[in-house]
C-alpha cells in the first residue's frame, strides 16, 4: 500500500518579497502554487509521503525569509493499492 497525503496551505508573505517566496516554494518537490495575490497571499498544495513530512515541510515554509505565516487549511490522507498508485502516476 502507498500513502496519499495532500494538504492545502495558505501562505502570507511580505508583498515586496512575494516573488522570492514563490521561487523558494516552486523548487520544492510536491509543491504547487495555485494562486497569488498582490497583497502577499499564496494558495499552495503540498504532497508528501506521510504526515510527518507534511508537518516538517509546513514548519519549513513558516521559517522561510519574508513569510509572515503559513497555515494548513485542508488535508487529505489515504492508503491506496499499488494498482491505484500506478494509475494515478
Amino acid at each position: 500500500m502507498n500513502t496519499i497525503n495532500v494538504c492545502g496551505v495558505v501562505v502570507f508573505a511580505k508583498p515586496v518579497h512575494l516573488k522570492a517566496v514563490q521561487q523558494q516554494l516552486e523548487v520544492e518537490d510536491g509543491v504547487e502554487i495555485h494562486a497569488a495575490t498582490e497583497d502577499g497571499r499564496l494558495v499552495v498544495t503540498v504532497e508528501k509521503e506521510d504526515q510527518q513530512q507534511t508537518g516538517d515541510f509546513l514548519h519549513k515554509i513558516q521559517a522561510l525569509d519574508h513569510v509572515i505565516s503559513a497555515s494548513m487549511v485542508y488535508q487529505y490522507f489515504d492508503q491506496v493499492s499499488e494498482n491505484e498508485w500506478e494509475m494515478a502516476s
